[in-house]
């Protein structure tokens, strides 16, 4: 990994932990942005690394919000390219909306092209940092969305706007649990829309209703209610945060690569689309598993298993109590890939 001024990584096994540190708050900013995609960019070449973590790097504080000076510029900004113009008519802002999701598309198809727009928004932000703010954010977190790793975000402290949006884009959200740290999506208290992605994310995340809510009061989440509602995962004390947070990742990296990239395609791409169609992407992505010789000789190493472990021990004399043994025996072996180890 490359010197970063914002951020600092280190490895734990196959799991490498990303730390922000942007004093004195975390304050979410562009820059910060543009390294953080670069990082993910890397990770998502880098075989060695099963799970990504992103925490923050300063005491009791994950990312208060995204930086407030930087969104005040997008109100002369957006006059200057006469966006503000075209969200004014029901046709312009029809053609507006239609020509961004065409790009984000575009992007998503040909890795040049994304790289291409990222370079044209960025020499206009000179003049105008509107495109630029927008499409660097939503490529980031369409980027970590769709990382073909597990990724956690381990959140550390206090939590609000942007970077509650950026949490919303990870598989698992992990939180200190016993220092009265919340989650805030505050935006309607200062007249905006919660704009890097949550109003989309987060009605898919906790539901319709839970999220006009949370978005709508304005208010603060602790952990036990977070959680309550599906926004994170699981919350930890704050000494063993840490320590949780790894024995996590380290189960989680025993996942073999080929089949969470394919389940998290399966879920982001069939959310998407009608419930035919999603099923269609299920297909794919399932021949596509089956077309590894990892999957192979796990299903070969599986049956050999029940062979030897299950279907002689289950007989006439078998109680309820013997069957949920081994049962659960049988599931525990497979989550510590105990009976084959992924090379991918």
């Amino acid at each position: 990994m490359d010197n970063w001024k914002y951020f600092s990584t280190r490895r734990e096994k196959s799991t490498l932990w990303v730390e922000m540190k942007n004093p004195p708050v975390n304050f979410l900013t562009v820059a910060m942005l543009e390294e953080l995609f670069d990082i993910v960019k890397q990770v998502s070449k880098d075989d060695s690394v099963r799970v990504f973590i992103l925490t923050g790097g300063l005491e009791d504080i994950y990312i208060m919000h995204f930086s407030i000076p930087e969104l005040l510029t997008l109100a002369t900004d957006n006059k200057k390219l006469l966006l503000n113009l075209f969200v004014k008519s029901k046709i312009t802002g029809a053609i507006f909306k239609y020509i961004t999701t065409y790009t984000n598309w575009l992007m998503d198809c040909f890795g040049w092209y994304e790289t291409l727009m990222l370079k044209i928004a960025k020499v206009m932000s000179g003049y105008s940092l509107s495109l630029y703010l927008w499409f660097i954010m939503q490529r980031v977190y369409f980027a970590i969305e769709r990382l073909n790793k597990i990724t956690i975000a381990a959140i550390n402290g206090n939590c609000n706007g942007g970077g509650t949006e950026l949490s919303a884009c990870f598989d698992f959200r992990l939180m200190v649990g016993d220092q009265g740290f919340t989650l805030g999506q505050p935006e309607v208290l200062i007249n905006i829309v919660p704009g890097g992605g949550s109003s989309q994310r987060l009605p898919r995340l906790i539901g319709r209703a839970k999220a006009l809510e949370f978005m709508l009061r304005g208010n603060q989440l602790d952990a036990q209610e977070a959680k309550r509602i599906g926004l994170i995962t699981e919350f930890f004390d704050k000494s063993e945060f840490k320590t949780r947070v790894q024995e996590f990742a380290d189960l989680m990296s025993k996942r073999p690569m080929t089949a969470v990239d394919a389940i998290k395609k399966c879920v982001h791409d069939g959310m998407e689309t009608t419930l035919r169609h999603g099923l269609s992407i299920e297909m794919e992505q399932s021949i596509r598993c089956l077309d590894t010789e990892d999957t192979i000789n796990a299903m070969k190493a599986y049956i050999s298993y029940l062979e030897e472990n299950v279907i002689p021990t289950i007989g006439k004399n078998t109680t309820t109590k013997d069957i949920n043994r081994i049962v659960q025996e049988t599931v525990k072996n497979l989550e510590e890939s105990k009976l084959y180890t992924f090379k991918h």
